[in-house]
């Protein structure tokens, strides 16, 4: 099966890309554990900066590989037996980075196959996302009364989203620039 092949099949698509959000996501939690400062909030969250590329790159493919990634994770670690706030905030994961995506396209901000992805504009789509997915995941937690004080809660989250977000792209930025370092040889 040659790889254009492969990725024009969205079921092998969409268990590649679960696949590797949930091994990101598995690994930042297991190595990061202190760094989760209030319910929901970890003080640098890479998985923030992979959600947003991945549904950026796969658009609603990511989103539902996030939902699935996200959904698994809260029941089975975070909030288990508490079905709708597990899926609540599932949803939350997935819409954010798909809204905002979304919301760039819409007006024209950014091209469908984002060949005219500028990094001011990487920048101001993170900063949507993270503002986005702080408010829906804390109001959330506050709303099922995970967390009694939902600012501190955003005010982590969003810090966590933002350096999570601001790493991911940073080290795609170094490792495009090694590619081109090293097909210039």
């Amino acid at each position: 099966m040659n790889a254009q092949l492969f990725w024009h099949n969205k079921a092998v698509t969409y268990v590649v890309v679960t696949l590797v959000f949930g091994t990101i996501y598995t690994l930042n939690n297991l190595l990061t554990a202190p760094l989760l400062l209030a319910p929901g909030a970890h003080l640098v969250h890479l998985p923030s900066g992979f959600k947003f590329l991945l549904v950026l790159v796969f658009g609603v493919i990511g989103a539902l590989s996030v939902f699935t990634v996200s959904l698994f994770a809260a029941l089975g670690f975070y909030f288990a037996g508490m079905v709708p706030l597990s899926l609540e905030l599932a949803f939350a994961n997935a819409l954010a980075p798909l809204l905002t995506t979304k919301f760039f396209k819409d007006h024209g901000w950014v091209k469908n196959d984002l060949a005219d992805l500028k990094w001011k504009t990487l920048l101001t789509m993170g900063l949507l996302f993270s503002a986005l997915n702080t408010a829906c995941n804390q109001m959330l937690l506050y709303w099922h009364e995970m967390t009694l004080n939902m600012i501190d809660g955003m005010a982590i989250m969003f810090i966590g989203d933002m350096t999570g977000v601001l790493l991911v792209f940073g080290l795609i930025r170094v490792a495009m620039s090694g590619f081109s370092r090293l097909r210039k040889r």
